[in-house]
């Protein structure tokens, strides 16, 4: 876990550092009030993607260990490259018509979105990949030339076309997820030749089988993904309208810093202790799977404390760095965003027995009453109180999921399946089935 773990960091330091110098220069490339139209449409597209790419890649995450004679092997990952495939299809139908009729973009701006749309659902496929396969070391360059990538091309097109318009930074950073994509996409094609039968072959047989329990057990997550990567849209949506794109330009300049930042700092942890728990419970060390949530939660909490209390005292200077001028209101958000963004960090960790136990209903559910609290919420204060109150529901909305983890995990239940001379039965799979769940037995 340790050499993952340091991996995973790495995999984050360049990102996280890329992605903080990325906002401070788009901010000073563009103004505010582009950054702001900017962070909307992303956001938007982020959110559709995550939901779109979440039942593939938490499926991939939770059940590719499970495949490790060759052939299994190469039929997953036909399956997943189908699903990927029709995700990418489907929400480029579905995401086309909702900004159409939202009147978010349309014509050839359209394009571009759907285009980071495809992108962002292969990437993510891809990473989740090389997670559950342990190689973090490669996980480590896909996310450097992304990170690079995702700078360098936007900045470039704006300085050539000596343009302030936000599409070329979404335009950009299609361009930069793009990249790393490309190396596998041209040795897949060099390999082609001869596969086709074998392609056929498997479609028919095993990917429908193998595309189906990745579906069960994992659309509740891609919804789950819809729902949490919405809870940023809400905010940035209720920000424009009352506000206008310059406030929420200010609000989500120091919204992304500050969460990649955390990002940076926490996200190595949960990376490295995902595979590694599903590894161990596919593999019956189930009571040692337990134990590597536990010692995540432990770190992230252990990590959070001299960062908050750092925060803390030097807010003024972070927002002044971040939108290079003073802005009181801006330092005031600086600590519950960061505390916001710790409690989701944690929530990463704290719903992985839920996901270990193919109860993923339950995540959706939990996750859908924090989003209804932040968007109903953010609907009635934020005329009196502005982007504090959005900031203050990050922390509220990440409290109000942990919180409802703690309350619907069943914890017999968990008792009962790290109990090794407890198996399930037949009887036991083909019922949980029935309930839409997905049981994998040790």
């Amino acid at each position: 876990m340790a050499q993952d773990y340091f991996n995973y960091f790495l995999s984050k330091v360049v990102p996280g550092a890329m992605g903080l110098l990325s906002v401070l220069v788009f901010v000073r490339m563009v103004g505010v009030e582009q950054y702001g139209r900017y962070a909307v449409v992303f956001a938007f597209v982020m959110a559709w993607a995550s939901g779109l790419a979440g039942w593939l890649s938490q499926g991939i995450l939770r059940f590719q260990s499970q495949w490790r004679e060759p052939g299994e092997a190469a039929n997953f990952l036909q399956s997943a490259m189908t699903g990927s495939i029709l995700s990418a299809a489907i929400g480029a139908v579905a995401v086309g018509i909702a900004m159409a009729a939202f009147r978010v973009q349309k014509g050839w701006p359209l394009l571009i979105s759907l285009g980071l749309l495809g992108t962002l659902v292969v990437y993510t496929v891809a990473i989740s990949r090389f997670q559950a396969s342990l190689l973090s070391a490669k996980v480590l360059r896909f996310e450097a030339v992304r990170s690079v990538g995702c700078f360098v091309i936007p900045v470039a097109l704006l300085w050539v076309t000596r343009s302030r318009d936000y599409r070329l930074l979404l335009l950009g950073i299609a361009l930069g997820y793009t990249l790393p994509l490309l190396e596998p996409v041209f040795s897949r094609a060099r390999s082609h030749t001869g596969a086709e039968h074998t392609w056929r072959r498997s479609l028919s047989i095993g990917q429908r089988k193998i595309l189906g329990e990745l579906w069960r057990y994992g659309w509740p997550v891609a919804l789950w993904m819809l729902c949490q990567q919405s809870l940023v849209v809400s905010d940035r949506y209720f920000l424009q309208r009352f506000s206008g794109y310059a406030e929420a330009g200010v609000y989500a300049s120091m919204y992304d810093v500050i969460v990649r930042s955390f990002s940076l700092v926490f996200m190595p942890v949960t990376l490295a202790v995902h595979p590694l728990v599903m590894n161990r419970w596919n593999s019956g060390s189930r009571k040692h799977a337990l134990a590597a949530i536990r010692s995540g939660v432990k770190y992230q909490v252990l990590m959070f404390i001299p960062i908050g209390i750092a925060l803390a005292v030097l807010a003024p200077w972070v927002s002044r760095l971040v939108l290079g001028k003073e802005n009181a209101g801006a330092a005031g958000i600086v600590l519950p965003l960061a505390v916001g963004g710790f409690l989701w960090q944690v929530c990463l960790l704290g719903h992985k027995p839920l996901e270990i136990l193919c109860q993923t209903r339950r995540m959706l559910a939990d996750i859908a009453v924090a989003l209804a609290i932040n968007v109903s919420a953010n609907w009635l204060l934020f005329p009196r109180y502005g982007y504090r109150a959005s900031a203050y529901l990050t922390v509220a909305s990440s409290a109000v999921y942990l919180l409802l983890l703690l309350v619907l995990t069943p914890m017999e239940e968990l008792r009962r399946a790290t109990n090794p001379d407890q198996t399930a039965t037949r009887a036991d799979i083909q019922a949980r089935r029935a309930k839409g769940f997905v049981t994998i037995s040790s």
